[in-house]
């Protein structure tokens, strides 16, 4: 086994583990809590903004991880990466996705605290 076939198994393990935390916040299942959830001020303190802010981060999680997932699975088995290229690689297929989501969550928070 070498480091490309590493890097896919991490890809799917982390994507699998982010996609199983996130189903329960899209199905608006997780109450308020101080460990598990989209937490924020307004979110923590707002029954139906947390299940809201929860539904939509973990909606939206689910697709960009999948979205992710498939990326480096293309690019693993069409474009064979340099060794050195590979770590970076797989954090971005992993990382950039969640982010943007996240920050997508904090638009969506605010935007709804304030038509509240």
């Amino acid at each position: 086994m070498d480091v490309h076939d590493k890097s896919l198994i991490t890809i799917l393990g982390v994507s699998l583990l982010l996609v199983a935390l996130a189903v329960p916040l899209a199905l608006r299942l997780v109450p308020r809590n101080c460990v598990y959830g989209f937490r924020t001020r307004a979110t923590m303190a707002n029954d139906e903004l947390w299940l809201s802010a929860n539904a939509y981060f973990g909606q939206r999680l689910i697709v960009a991880t999948v979205f992710g997932c498939a990326l480096a699975v293309i690019t693993y088995l069409l474009f064979p990466l340099p060794k050195d290229l590979i770590v970076p690689i797989t954090v971005l297929c992993l990382a950039l996705p969640s982010l943007i989501v996240t920050l997508a969550t904090v638009r969506f928070v605010r935007r709804e605290r304030g038509a509240r």
